[in-house]
């Protein structure tokens, strides 16, 4: 299972592989390196891969983003609860290309979860099934550890 680095704030050609803009504003880019070069680039983070779900190489034009801390005492809740429960039930969602979680190497970034759900349409994660996936129980207990949790929807764009 690839692991990755992601480089915020980068343009077009400045790194290999895709590069992502925020859907809602396309100033705001991502370079993502999967699997990442054996020395990342200065003010990458570096991230090794925990869960794997759909696509080997998943082409979707948007790219969901979660990243997010734990709190220290519910720590192995919320990975249990990824690996068990949520990403499989979210990565089976009609329109998810393929689903894949995330952590950073270094235990002081933050944040230092990162999940990524491809998708053929933005508005997948605002559908139906998506949103029965996401609403349980044993999610509400989890989201109780979440720290300082961002999300974001980008836009694939292929660096040239």
């Amino acid at each position: 299972m690839p692991d990755l680095a992601t480089l915020p704030g980068v343009g077009p050609g400045a790194g290999e592989g895709p590069v992502f803009a925020a859907a809602d504003d396309p100033s705001d880019r991502l370079t993502w390196l999967e699997p990442p070069p054996a020395a990342p680039p200065p003010g990458a983070t570096p991230y090794r891969a925990l869960l794997r779900f759909g696509a080997a190489e998943p082409a979707a034009p948007f790219l969901y983003v979660v990243e997010q801390d734990a709190a220290p005492e519910g720590e192995a809740e919320v990975n249990d609860w990824y690996e068990r429960e949520h990403m499989p039930r979210l990565a089976a969602v009609p329109g998810v290309v393929a689903a894949r979680r995330y952590v950073a190497t270094d235990p002081a970034c933050s944040p230092r979860y990162l999940a990524a759900y491809w998708l053929e349409r933005r508005e997948v994660f605002e559908s139906p099934a998506w949103i029965e996936a996401r609403v349980t129980p044993w999610t509400a207990r989890a989201r109780a550890f979440f720290r300082n949790p961002r999300r974001t929807m980008r836009r694939l764009e292929t660096a040239p």
